[in-house]
């Protein structure tokens, strides 16, 4: 169980570390592709087990392509949460993923392991506090746990302006105190007897590592870039790791 880690503030946390660091991940898919990995070996047998993967902040299913199919390919029933770019109000993407938890876990007839990457991460740990019943494990990936945005100003900025704007009703009615709710399950205590998995990177550009901690996790710490981490095969043997635990205690 890791200490929380406190954040940088300031200026170097506003800026973090340089955005060029994301170039790298094109690289780091064309490797992943080219992997044993990319066939499924070295993933623990998934046995037509439920996995839930819940993308980041405006990314959409597409960025958990690569994950999504390593996850098929050894033997796991993986689905992506139906989130969209997720980019609207919390309270919007984590009923959507609320609705797909419930679903695969009533069509599989047994708990579901929940993987969630950046605020997919976030709303991840917030099902796991909802229905924790419905949940075998939960593995966040470059999450900002402890704060709602990270403070790097390239996700910031447009966190924060699409937050004033729905909040506004441009996107038309709104409900705060849903969004209050959300708010609420994001820091609360989290459940026993779900197994709890923290992957992130130091040289993340987009998510500063410090916010990625969480006093309840297991935290396994990979190089690798924000989309990489879900798109790498440093990211990829981290999840594989984390997998292999619940797939122990399954067994």
């Amino acid at each position: 169980m890791a200490d929380p880690v406190e954040p940088r503030h300031g200026l170097l946390g506003l800026l973090g570390r340089p955005v060029l660091f994301e170039l790298r991940s094109p690289i780091e898919r064309r490797i992943l592709e080219r992997s044993a990995f990319w066939q499924g070996c070295g993933l623990p047998d998934g046995k037509g087990r439920p996995v839930l993967v819940i993308p980041g902040f405006l990314a959409g299913p597409r960025s958990a392509r690569c994950l999504i199919h390593v996850l098929r390919a050894s033997g796991w029933d993986a689905e992506i949460a139906n989130v969209g770019r997720n980019s609207g109000p919390a309270y919007v993407g984590v009923a959507a993923a609320e609705f797909d938890l419930v679903r695969l876990a009533e069509a599989s007839d047994e708990p579901v392991t929940v993987i969630g990457h950046s605020r997919g991460g976030q709303f991840a740990r917030i099902l796991a506090v909802r229905m924790p019943k419905l949940i075998s494990q939960v593995i966040t990936i470059g999450a900002p746990l402890s704060v709602k945005y990270p403070d790097f100003a390239v996700v910031k900025v447009p966190a924060e302006l699409l937050d004033r704007t729905w909040r506004a009703g441009a996107f038309g009615e709104v409900f705060p105190e849903l969004e209050d709710e959300v708010d609420d399950d994001r820091h609360s205590e989290f459940p026993p007897g779900i197994d709890f998995v923290s992957i992130f990177s130091r040289s993340d550009g987009i998510v500063d590592w410090r916010t990625a901690t969480d006093p309840a996790a297991t935290c396994i710490e990979v190089s690798a870039s924000h989309l990489g981490l879900i798109n790498s095969v440093a990211g990829i043997r981290a999840i594989a790791d984390a997998l292999a635990r619940q797939s122990a205690v399954a067994e």
